[in-house]
């Protein structure tokens, strides 16, 4: 496959590795210092799946969506933050066109709502969802770290795309050390990893502690908790459904099966505050409250959290 990754942060680096792992061809798009540093440096990626090397000699680096123009790509894989999605789509729309064979572009996201952006500009049914519960930081130029991974990447669309053309990538990321499996749900694992982020992203930014410390404390503890039960709520009067019947069953596998593989994890809001940029807030609980909005559903606990950390953005 050909495949080209926008976005040279820790996710696009870590992706990237295990596609070059797998013997597929990789073409990054990175800006400024990102794209001269895999030029020199190449790319390295540490943590608990072991470590991978690939020179710059491996991949092909450039430095605008524009660019892509005449590649023969089979995938576009969209890494960036979800603020990053408007321009992102933007751009490829406009060399659409000039992409031979009309790609499938999958959106690797935190939240909700990019999918959907991305399907205004491009064909609907090209456009995918990856739903991923794995832990990755940037500890250095080129590099990634994959410090926690709760369960497979899970790939699919939610605009009726055929999934048999995930197949062959949700192969070779498990070839190149990856889980990775294609989902016909991935409405409802797009929304398990939404709640999930909601009850803790925000918290511990705000907090500035690991995500096992607000389970052991009972004021964050209760915090989450009740973002859990609004954001059920909300997904229920928006018409979606998850893999648990209710917030209470979700809390019982929460505590006992999801959270601990992830305790010792910062959230990926409070490294966004520490080196000062925006963070994923509005596509988190600001996505809650916005549809519990349209849907008539208060979801007061997620919008007050969505206000803090603009707050913390601005200070």
């Amino acid at each position: 496959m050909q495949v080209a990754i926008i976005g040279a942060g820790a996710v696009g680096l870590a992706v990237g590795s295990c596609l070059l792992e797998a013997g597929e061809g990789v073409c990054f798009v990175a800006r400024g210092g990102a794209a001269a540093d895999l030029r020199r440096r190449g790319l390295r990626r540490t943590g608990i799946f072991g470590v991978a090397v690939a020179g710059p000699e491996a991949f092909e680096v450039v430095e605008s969506v524009g660019a892509l123009a005449g590649h023969a790509l089979d995938l576009v894989l969209v890494c960036t933050k979800t603020t990053a999605s408007r321009e992102v789509a933007g751009a490829l729309a406009a060399v659409w066109g000039e992409l031979p064979g009309s790609p499938r572009v999958v959106v690797v996201h935190n939240g909700w709502g990019s999918a959907e952006i991305f399907a205004e500009h491009l064909p609907r049914e090209r456009v995918y969802s990856a739903r991923v519960i794995t832990g990755f930081r940037r500890t250095g130029p080129a590099t990634s770290d994959i410090t926690v991974h709760a369960e497979p990447v899970r790939l699919g669309s939610l605009f009726d795309g055929d999934l048999r053309a995930m197949g062959p990538l949700a192969e070779a990321l498990g070839r190149g050390g990856l889980p990775c499996e294609v989902s016909a749900d991935i409405a409802r694992d797009l929304w398990s990893k939404v709640i999930y982020n909601c009850a803790l992203n925000p918290l511990g930014a705000l907090y500035g502690v690991p995500y096992g410390v607000l389970a052991e404390d009972a004021v964050t503890r209760s915090i989450l908790e009740t973002v859990v039960d609004e954001t059920f709520r909300v997904i229920a009067a928006a018409g979606y459904e998850t893999h648990w019947s209710s917030a209470a069953d979700y809390l019982r596998d929460f505590y006992a099966h999801i959270l601990p593989p992830t305790a010792s994890h910062e959230s990926s809001m409070l490294l966004d505050l520490r080196a000062g940029r925006r963070t994923e807030i509005d596509a988190q609980c600001g996505a809650v409250a916005a549809l519990g909005a349209r849907h008539g559903v208060a979801a007061p606990i997620n919008a007050a959290l969505t206000e803090l950390i603009r707050a913390a953005e601005k200070r």
